[in-house]
């Protein structure tokens, strides 16, 4: 039994994440460092489909085989692709309920799987690096989907006779009628999850990313924070500002000082018990100076320099310079 032009796609995509493998492994220390860029999180996200998706499809397979055995069934032919695969046996060894189980089996190591990176992602104190947690994350959303809409879907169209038309063939209607409840409860949680706000802060907290549309407010608030009619000089520094705010995973409050020595902006986040701020003040001499700052419980910043740019004063240089600031002052502890 083969999977025909499935298993030449499934090839094709194991030509394309050789390139990814080499990516990571060649910049393996730099994309899972504490300095979790915009190219990192690209690099760790098509890892998450071209390495660890594999890994699942063979885990799943090997989830209806060890079924198979635990019925004491023999295992007549199988496949692997990377990203598809197969298991063949003969039914006539197992009851109408064992073909189901065994068809399902392969999708409950899905879930399982997806269950253990969520408990590490959430669970684990203290939490992994951005990086990891983000490909923990896409893990669990590639590996479901592709378990619980793309197989089903291509079950449907390709009329393989695969798992799903298996699990819901409704010969033993109350266990049939049980996956599908499961089935939907799942992709229930995936949407809410989706939907979620505040779910959507906490995994942006973990991954370093952005919550999504609830970030616009504090993107708001940053722009809202500079008077209009300012200096060319300050609009830099307002767009910049709005820029970096949006992309933050916590709420950011920017405000700008003007001194004898130019405009300084002044962006802050973080609790009550932990104030975090990073300030870039540019002089009228030219370039851009850079100092972050701690305030634990409302005491005392604790005031540090981070170095000067001595280029011309432009919004995306600006943009990631303010970006990189950020993230050395997140690192740092009291």
């Amino acid at each position: 039994m083969g999977l025909g032009p499935f298993a030449l796609i499934s090839l094709f995509y194991v030509l394309i994440g050789a390139r990814v493998v080499f990516q990571l492994f060649r910049g393996f220390r730099q994309t899972f460092d504490r300095n979790f860029t915009q190219e990192d999180r690209a690099l760790v996200d098509q890892a998450a489909f071209f390495i660890l998706l594999p890994i699942t499809v063979a885990l799943h397979e090997l989830g209806h085989a060890a079924t198979i055995w635990l019925y004491g069934g023999d295992v007549l032919d199988w496949g692997f692709y990377g990203f598809a695969g197969y298991v063949a046996f003969d039914p006539r060894q197992f009851s109408d309920a064992q073909e189901i189980v065994i068809a399902a089996a392969g999708t409950l190591v899905n879930v399982l799987l997806a269950g253990i990176a969520l408990a590490l992602v959430f669970l684990k104190r203290p939490p992994f690096r951005a990086a990891i947690n983000e490909l923990l994350i896409q893990f669990v959303w590639i590996s479901l989907l592709n378990a619980l809409v793309v197989y089903p879907v291509l079950d449907l169209i390709s009329g393989l006779n695969g798992d799903w038309t298996q699990m819901y063939s409704f010969t033993v209607p109350a266990l049939s009628l049980t996956i599908l409840v499961m089935h939907i409860l799942v992709l229930a949680a995936l949407f809410w999850a989706w939907k979620s706000a505040p779910m959507r802060a906490r995994v942006a907290k973990l991954t370093g990313g952005s919550p999504g549309p609830r970030r616009l407010g504090a993107a708001r608030r940053a722009l809202d924070a500079f008077p209009t009619g300012a200096s060319p000089a300050e609009e830099t520094l307002r767009d910049a500002a709005t820029r970096v705010a949006s992309g933050w995973p916590a709420p950011v409050e920017a405000a700008v000082q003007n001194g004898r020595n130019g405009s300084a902006l002044v962006l802050t986040w973080g609790d009550q018990s932990l104030r975090r701020s990073v300030m870039a003040v540019a002089p009228e001499t030219g370039g851009i100076e850079f100092s972050g700052a701690l305030r634990p419980d409302g005491s005392t910043p604790d005031q540090r320099p981070l170095g000067r740019d001595p280029g011309a004063l432009d919004a995306d240089r600006l943009t990631m310079m303010l970006r990189l600031a950020m993230e050395t002052v997140e690192g740092w502890t009291p």
